[in-house]
């Protein structure tokens, strides 16, 4: 019994100091629980009773209140998300899976969104599914963009305008609802002709190439023979100016002759008339061979030529007569 007793004594003199140590202990744990810590890529927010008090807490080791009364949220500080919205796979079964442009065609469009966090305190309070709440903002606004735009400009000059309006207007949106995010980028990541018409569309797309292919084409060819025709013309000008130098040279020519030969006939009319009309008679006659046929009872072979006259070997200064008798 006295070994008993002495046991239940002990029992009872460190049951006290336990009760009194665990008293001070496990208070002194709860208030450290209030430590944490945000890593160098990280930051983190603190509510208070599920509101928030701090929305920005930097890297480093912080203290709050114990739980329940404050609790931290840590989330990567930098990090980059992406949405990618495809209609052809989530639209609803009533609803067609193509989009229609502003110019009554069809486009198979998917678009990604990526966005980062730039306010946590707004991202984490406004709403529960501020995500959800994105992708359902980035729908209508894709839609109501292609509804106004033909389909063509889409491919080519529209293309970075649709991305950068569509950008815009996400981002005044989320600043309007107060989601707290940062829109950085959105591309368009398929927009095609629905998979039913995709061939006869390239089909078309060929031909518009092709012919553009053959303008461009002519327009070299119209541009060669232009300036082939240009050459051309330039050469015959070139020439009619030579031509027409050369005709007033002559001209010019005819002209100092005539006035010279003017001037001496009329120095001496009757020697020029004589002179002019051997001149004219020996370039008719030339070479020509004249028989003149007398009444007498012999014929006489005159013969006109170039080198003067000259009846029986005598020189009569124009006319050389020959006699031919005929017994």
């Amino acid at each position: 019994m006295r070994l008993t007793d002495d046991i239940v004594t002990v029992y009872q003199a460190y049951q006290q100091k336990g009760l009194i140590l665990a008293a001070c202990i496990i208070p002194a744990l709860y208030v450290m629980s209030g430590f944490y810590s945000v890593g160098p890529e990280q930051r983190a927010i603190v509510t208070r009773l599920g509101k928030i008090v701090n929305d920005n807490v930097n890297p480093g080791m912080h203290y709050r209140l114990p739980w329940p009364l404050e609790e931290e949220k840590k989330f990567p500080a930098a990090m980059l998300r992406s949405m990618v919205i495809d209609f052809s796979e989530d639209t609803a079964k009533y609803r067609q899976p193509e989009l229609t442009t502003g110019d009554g065609n069809l486009s198979d469009t998917s678009i990604e969104v990526q966005y980062a966090v730039g306010q946590p305190g707004l991202f984490y309070s406004t709403s529960k599914e501020t995500e959800t709440l994105l992708e359902k903002i980035a729908r209508a606004n894709t839609v109501n963009i292609i509804g106004a735009t033909a389909f063509d400009p889409l491919l080519t000059t529209e293309r970075n305008r649709f991305q950068n309006k569509l950008k815009y207007q996400l981002q005044a949106q989320a600043d309007g609802l107060s989601l707290g995010l940062r829109i950085t980028s959105v591309q368009i990541r398929r927009l095609d002709p629905p998979k039913s018409i995709k061939k006869a569309y390239d089909n078309v797309t060929v031909a518009r190439t092709e012919k553009q292919k053959s303008i461009q084409i002519a327009k070299g060819e119209r541009s060669t023979q232009l300036a082939h025709a240009r050459s051309k013309a330039n050469q015959i000008t070139v020439s009619a100016q030579a031509k027409a130098g050369e005709v007033i040279e002559i001209a010019k020519g005819d002209d100092e002759r005539f006035r010279t030969r003017l001037a001496s006939y009329l120095n001496a009319p009757n020697l020029n008339d004589t002179r002019l009309y051997l001149a004219n008679i020996e370039k008719l006659l030339g070479q020509s061979k004249i028989t003149v046929v007398s009444t007498g009872k012999s014929n006489k072979d005159i013969n006109i030529n170039t080198n003067g006259i000259n009846t029986n070997g005598i020189n009569t200064g124009g006319i050389k007569i020959g006699s031919n008798h005929t017994d």
